[in-house]
């Protein structure tokens, strides 16, 4: 999958740095939802893949109001999302630190967004472009900040400015950028803004799903899939026109997990039934190259090499971390019950977030399941005398030595992975 010009301007590829054990840590920055290629994988090497007994050392830990919005890390500064007090808020915190730089607030409440189940909690990560940060709230509220100051460039309202339904749970995707253009899972076939304005680009109208779009490049042309509520579709990122389309219909647009790229094939999975496929386009048409039974309610999976690794499950809680042929969906080997969470890749290890409050380090290898460290990031809690899950739904991020983590009540904590003593 081809990188975006406009990526690679933020990103810091190459980034050396010493640690204290002599290793050699080779690292990059994490300016948007799923890495700078947005696909879960990471090129860091040199970070520490035995852990001590007692688990990585916290470097801080702050409070950013409950939500699942992950972080993003560019230029020594975090970025994130969360609501507190009917208040929805950007964080821009220091990455040393955990120190708040700046943050921008405005109202979000239940009135703002009724049919949501889940609390009123942002779902969405920024994304960083050069000195921009772009943001989505539940409600809809899409702004472009100043990363130095927070201060607003301009901001819209999806349902108002753009006609768009508000899902039942909020608007979930994370935005994208590719080149001059800021792209939204919003609409049936997505939204395309101008990034230096919010001025429409091309639009869509219907129902809105909840997962991110994905760019990807197809005989030569940039392409966008997008995971709507009814349906797989493929447009062309110049102009929004649809290049293929497939139904795919989960119960309440519940279509979640990003599509992944696999060479000039998409891997879909989506839960309440409706299993995984990987996907051809041919002559306008998407076909199928196989479907299989494995549910996948939120979680995206990641691919690495010949295969694919995600959190299978049956529902919101329970989960099995999976390897797949990527070729067949034949099912190499499972972990049960890791729990419905979140991951990510990095130098051929899977980092495992599950929603016990896990923090699990697995080989990504084919032959079998190969656990390397495991640590309780997010202790259990004791509700009307009976055990609570941490509730940890969100990707765990591996940044420049650092791995961030949250739950939903909006503990962000920073672990150290630099080998520091």
């Amino acid at each position: 999958m081809q990188m975006a010009k406009s990526t690679t301007l933020y990103a810091l590829v190459g980034t050396l740095l010493i640690t204290a054990s002599g290793n050699v840590l080779t690292a990059e920055d994490w300016p948007c939802w799923r890495g700078p290629k947005h696909d879960g994988v990471s090129v860091e090497k040199g970070w520490l893949t035995t852990w001590p007994k007692d688990g990585l050392k916290q470097l801080w830990k702050v409070d950013v109001g409950r939500g699942y919005s992950t972080v993003s890390v560019s230029g020594g500064k975090i970025y994130t999302m969360g609501n507190s007090k009917d208040q929805e808020t950007v964080y821009c915190l220091n990455a040393n630190t955990g120190e708040t730089l700046w943050k921008h607030s405005y109202p979000c409440s239940k009135s703002s967004c009724p049919k949501a189940l889940y609390g009123i909690s942002p779902r969405a990560t920024p994304v960083v472009d050069g000195a921009c940060v772009y943001t989505v709230g539940l409600a809809g509220q899409l702004f472009c900040l100043d990363c130095g100051s927070g201060k607003v460039i301009w901001n819209k309202d999806l349902t108002k400015d753009f006609n768009l339904e508000l899902p039942n749970e909020g608007f979930s995707g994370s935005p994208l950028i590719e080149g001059t253009i800021l792209l939204l899972n919003a609409g049936s076939t997505g939204l395309a803004l101008d990034k230096k304005t919010g001025n429409v680009v091309w639009k869509s109208e219907g129902a809105s799903s909840f997962a991110s779009p994905v760019a990807f490049t197809l005989a030569d042309r940039r392409c966008v899939a997008f995971f709507a509520a009814t349906q797989l579709v493929v447009v062309a990122l110049a102009d929004g026109k649809p290049i293929a389309a497939c139904d795919w219909k989960t119960r309440s647009g519940c279509n979640c997990s990003d599509p992944v790229i696999v060479g000039d094939r998409v891997f879909v999975a989506a839960g309440y039934g409706m299993g995984s496929a990987l996907l051809e386009i041919r002559q306008g048409r998407i076909a199928n190259v196989w479907k299989k039974n494995f549910g996948c309610v939120f979680a995206s999976c990641v691919l690495m090499g010949d295969h694919l690794y995600g959190l299978f499950d049956s529902g919101w809680e329970k989960a099995d971390l999976v390897c797949l042929s990527a070729k067949d969906g034949s099912e190499k080997w499972r972990q049960k019950d890791v729990g419905a969470g979140g991951l990510m890749a990095a130098d051929g290890k899977l980092l495992v977030l599950g929603r016990k409050g896990d923090l699990i380090l697995a080989d990504a290898a084919p032959d079998s399941y190969k656990e390397l460290a495991r640590a309780k990031v997010f202790p259990e809690e004791t509700v009307n005398g009976k055990p609570s899950p941490a509730g940890c739904w969100s990707n765990p991020v591996l940044c420049n030595g650092r791995i961030y983590v949250r739950n939903e009540k909006g503990s962000l904590l920073c672990l150290d992975a630099r080998g520091a003593k």
